[in-house]
């Protein structure tokens, strides 16, 4: 099966305007609350394991590595979502390490749900019409205009990395 990026998109879309989210930075907590999912902060051991999201009887949990940055939990908490609305037969799934983050298993973009996941996290965070809207039809030098990516992250309350990958997802991107 191959990724499944306009699925991921549409439904991070849907889930924005369920939750009747418009601006950024995206409240993660009324997103979960959407989709009734309760989230947990856990210094799990380790720098390996990001999150999890987990279903059982109607329930959704999500835990996050305590640990991590509070950009890095965002990212976190919106791929675990995306995990639990697009891949709905799974009972639980386990991130070692967030592939956004680039790990070597997840820079050979072999794993479909993990794609998807990125995908959808990247939409619900940073949504495309949003963040073309606020670059006004401009494109970013990654060499020159450092700043503006970190504005951009900082609004947006993601990292420079997800910011940098984003704008390049979306076209925005020059260098």
């Amino acid at each position: 099966m191959a990724p499944r990026y306009n699925l991921a998109k549409r439904k991070a879309q849907q889930l924005l305007a369920q939750a009747n989210i418009t601006a950024v930075p995206v409240p993660l907590e009324t997103i979960a609350a959407a989709i009734d999912a309760k989230i947990y902060y856990e210094p799990y051991n380790g720098e390996h394991m990001s999150g999890m999201a987990y279903r059982e009887d109607g329930q959704h949990l999500i835990g996050v590595n305590s640990l991590h940055s509070k950009r890095r939990q965002r990212f976190t908490i919106a791929h675990e979502i995306g995990h639990l609305v697009l891949h709905t037969k799974d009972d639980i799934h386990v991130d070692e390490t967030l592939p956004m983050f680039r790990t070597e298993r997840s820079s050979l973009a072999i794993d479909d749900k993990e794609i998807e996941a990125n995908q959808f996290a990247a939409e619900l965070l940073m949504p495309a019409v949003w963040l073309l809207k606020d670059l006004r039809n401009r494109h970013i030098d990654i060499e020159e205009d450092d700043q503006v990516i970190k504005e951009l992250a900082d609004t947006y309350g993601v990292s420079t990395q997800a910011m940098t990958i984003r704008l390049a997802a979306v076209g925005a991107l020059n260098g």
